[in-house]
Order: C-alpha cells, then sequence, then structure tokens
C-alpha cells in the first residue's frame, strides 16, 4: 500500500479533507433531509449552535436548490468521498479521472451558495464569518480541479508518448 506523506502531500491534503467531510456531511448537512422525528437531540443541538453562531440562513430556512444539492451530496459526494479515502492511500490511478466531476460539482455547487449569501440581508460581518466557513470548501476544489485536469493532461501526454514510439 502506497504511503501518503510529504512526497504526496496534496493527496495527504485531499485524505485529511474527505475523512473531516464525512462526520461533516452526516451531523449537519444531511439534516436538511432527515425527517425531523430522526434527528437525535444532539444533533439538533449542534444545528441550532451553529445557526446562532453563524445566522447561515440555509439552515434557518433551507432553500429548495441548497436541498437539492443536499441530494447531490448524499447520492454523489458521500459515495465519493467513502471511495477517495481508500483510493488515496493506495494511490489508485483511477483517483484523477473520479476526483476531476467531483471537485467541479463541489465547486460550482459551493460557488452558487457563497454567492447567494452575500446576497442575504444580514449584516457584513455575518458574511464575512460564513466566508471563512464556505471559501475553504470553495478553495480545495478550485485547486483539486486543476491538480486533477493535470494529472489526467499528463496520464494522456505519456499515452500519446508511448503510443508514438510503438508506431516508430
Amino acid at each position: 500500500m502506497a504511503v501518503l506523506g510529504f512526497a504526496r502531500k496534496r493527496d495527504l491534503a485531499y485524505f485529511v479533507h474527505f475523512c473531516m467531510s464525512i462526520p461533516i456531511m452526516i451531523l449537519m448537512d444531511f439534516q436538511a433531509l432527515y425527517p425531523p422525528s430522526l434527528v437525535p437531540a444532539f444533533m439538533g443541538d449542534l444545528k441550532a449552535y451553529y445557526i446562532n453562531t453563524y445566522n447561515d440562513q440555509f439552515f434557518v430556512n433551507t432553500p429548495l436548490f441548497f436541498k437539492t444539492f443536499m441530494w447531490t451530496e448524499i447520492l454523489y459526494q458521500a459515495p465519493v468521498t467513502l471511495w477517495a479515502i481508500p483510493a488515496l492511500r493506495r494511490n489508485d490511478p483511477k483517483v484523477p479521472v473520479v476526483l476531476l466531476p467531483f471537485a467541479t460539482l463541489v465547486f460550482v455547487t459551493t460557488l452558487t451558495c457563497v454567492v447567494e449569501m452575500w446576497s442575504w440581508s444580514v449584516p457584513v460581518e455575518q458574511k464575512i464569518e460564513l466566508s471563512k466557513l464556505y471559501g475553504p470548501y470553495l478553495a480545495l476544489p478550485a485547486y483539486m480541479g486543476i491538480d486533477m485536469c493535470l494529472r489526467l493532461q499528463d496520464t494522456i501526454k505519456r499515452a500519446s508518448t508511448s503510443n508514438m514510439r510503438k508506431l516508430q
């Protein structure tokens, strides 16, 4: 099994991000989709704390588009995240093919949320605090998308070079 470490620091950063994402998805994000009767008290308390602290309107009065984004998170992002954790550890060659569309989706959905958030009628200070939370979910997928695209281009270039040598 390949070792994640300094030599593969980008993959290590993605690995840590994915490991942290699963509990956040389950405890916070998916609450918009859970029937209220199935939400344990501690999760309700966590959501209440988050709302009281950040006044995130997506959790106060969840708009339909945000619920749709949550469905993409539960049906696509969560399975990819669960796949990516061991795939990154073993340096699976499919990582760029799987993580490029993942990164694109996460970037676009997060960008949509950030743009919507800045249109809210809340103090600018609250928007800045929320931007500090949403910012990494915008920056990391942007970086990941570029990284995966470059990895795929490198793979294609190596395959093309190899094929050209075989034809000569």
